[in-house]
């Protein structure tokens, strides 16, 4: 990460803030985008806007503190009370809906947004002292009181109890609250780090103990990181350090390291979006836990997170010490026998990770047996990630009809017309010797089988993938299904996906082979274009399927 300097963000931010100053206008929210939620179900509309007053906030905050400008402070002022002004801190996605409109516990509801909008707030009054008008001082003490201590305090929420990022991002943001604003060791303040401690012992439930988020590396930075900034900040000031030495946060701290793709991309299962993990958050943990760290193309800029937290990008700042060693000319290969994940890195040769796991995780996509493969630089089966957050994408009874979460996006086989179910069906899987066998029958209840293994075997850059077949009738129908985002070329019992420093060769046992373009929405709203490989075979009751992958450099 050394590439870009501390001053390039420091400058960053100043010119981008010099830029606000300019313009001296407070970024508006408009009400048609909680109507057209309401409406469409559209959420990007709205957290368009609501994303820019929150990069206005930060950057404003951010600048302030590198040099206490008083043209910048004026404006921040002004923005710091329109937030105060907010009908909700929190997203209309996550509101409380009764009819058509939403409920009136609204304004006061706790979701990820209206914790991380209290916790700059609280942290920007800690660290510039008495600058502010006393007047706004009292409305920003007021509005956490309101919006978010006394909500906490008469209310029992169920994100308390979620085994995911949310028990971290609101609990953690809650906490740093209480540490900023509250005086210390105050019957308040104890009260309530008293009661997060079970938001954050949710949290660490939702980990086996081999670390790995199976939400994806996006929000393993996003709740791990609230977890180590709460974590920390209580360590430093109370002298409690029972968050940073439980036995799973070490293990946590290290999933990035094995996940890593490239120096911009990692594993991509599940709900991925390609957004690099906080530099500081990374700093802080090669050096708390002495782990090697990814070796990023640059430190964070200032737009690296599309919803600009203060939290992240202030210690990006402040945790900015050098890394000390990054192994990363080094082959990985890496199983984390939990979340049933196997992942191969050879530099400039190879990249292949392989899941098995349920399809009941939290952000779950329909993929047991789902894997990547191809180079470093360019995965030729790939995974999407996540796709377009809407109101249906939140649905259970609609996300799955998403292509993005259905198991047609994913390297998996669709038997004898049935897909991978929903719910709580998992894989058995035993991984050794350049091998990792999966016991996938579960996963697909009708599909009139008695057993189904799908065993990867990997020997140098050759990928060879044997699925066999026990089933309960005579016969029957498979389409072994591969995703990619390169235009397949089919030659007789082969295709050929041709990169710009590479090619990936998949050799099946039959002729019958065709593929299908699909159009589907990013994570950005944005159209994207992939396709699905199919091989279809007309099997007795027993059946073994062998293909072969080869990945070569051109």
């Amino acid at each position: 990460m050394n590439n870009r300097k501390i001053q390039d963000l420091q400058e960053e931010i100043s010119q981008a803030a010099a830029n606000y100053v300019a313009d001296n206008q407070v970024v508006s929210l408009p009400f048609i985008g909680y109507e057209c939620y309401l409406t469409t179900g559209n959420r990007l509309d709205f957290e368009k806007s609501y994303f820019s007053r929150r990069r206005q906030l930060t950057v404003l905050g951010l600048a302030y503190l590198l040099k206490k400008d008083q043209q910048v402070k004026q404006l921040l002022e002004q923005v710091i009370w329109e937030v105060c002004n907010e009908f909700t801190w929190a997203l209309p996605a996550h509101l409380p809906v009764i009819g058509k409109t939403f409920a009136a516990a609204s304004s006061t509801w706790l979701d990820l947004f209206a914790a991380e909008t209290a916790q700059t707030l609280a942290e920007l009054l800690e660290l510039t002292d008495d600058a502010f008008s006393p007047l706004l001082q009292q409305r920003i003490k007021g509005e956490i009181d309101r919006r978010i201590f006394q909500s906490f305090e008469n209310k029992a929420w169920d994100w308390e109890e979620k085994e995911n990022n949310w028990s971290a991002v609101i609990g953690g943001s809650i906490g740093i609250c209480a540490l900023a604003i509250l005086p210390k060791n105050s019957s308040q303040q104890k009260k309530i780090i008293q009661r997060l401690d079970k938001a954050m012992q949710s949290y660490l439930r939702g980990f086996g103990s081999d670390g790995v988020c199976v939400e994806g590396l996006g929000y393993c930075s996003y709740g791990f990181g609230y977890y180590i900034y709460y974590a920390e900040k209580l360590a430093r000031m109370l002298g409690n350090y029972s968050y940073l030495d439980h036995k799973k946060v070490k293990k946590i701290a290290a999933f990035p390291y094995y996940v890593l793709v490239n120096k911009q991309d990692f594993v991509p299962f599940s709900d991925y979006s390609a957004v690099q993990p906080p530099s500081g958050l990374l700093n802080f943990c090669h050096h708390y836990f002495q782990l090697p760290i990814p070796k990023l193309a640059t430190m964070n800029a200032l737009d690296f997170d599309p919803c600009y937290r203060f939290a992240p990008l202030y210690r990006n700042l402040i945790w900015k010490k050098p890394t000390i060693s990054n192994q990363q000319t080094k082959t990985i290969d890496h199983y984390f026998p939990d979340a049933q994940w196997w992942v191969v890195r050879k530099p400039n040769q190879l990249f292949f990770a392989a899941k098995g796991g349920s399809n009941d995780e939290s952000h779950n996509h329909l993929d047991i047996g789902h894997f990547v493969f191809g180079t470093p630089s360019e995965l030729f089966l790939t995974d999407l990630g996540a796709g377009e957050y809407t109101k249906d994408y939140f649905d259970e009874e609609k996300r799955y009809h998403i292509f993005p979460c259905s198991a047609d996006s994913h390297s998996v086989p669709c038997i004898n017309g049935t897909k991978q179910a929903v719910g709580n069906v998992s894989a058995k899987g035993v991984q050794a010797n350049h091998q990792f066998s999966l016991q996938l029958a579960q996963a697909y209840p009708a599909g009139k089988i008695h057993s189904f293994e799908r065993c990867f075997k990997l020997l140098e850059t050759t990928l060879t993938i044997q699925d066999t077949f026990l089933f309960e009738q005579k016969q029957n129908r498979i389409i072994e299904n591969f995703i990619t985002n390169y235009l397949p070329k089919i030659v007789s019992n082969r295709v050929i996906l041709t990169g710009k420093k590479a090619q990936c060769t998949l050799i099946m046992p039959t002729n019958n082979l065709t593929y299908i373009s699909q159009v589907y929405k990013d994570h950005q709203g944005k159209d994207q274009v992939t396709y699905q490989i199919q091989a279809t075979y007309q099997t007795k009751q027993q059946a073994k399927i062998t293909t072969k992958l080869t990945v070569d450099l051109l």
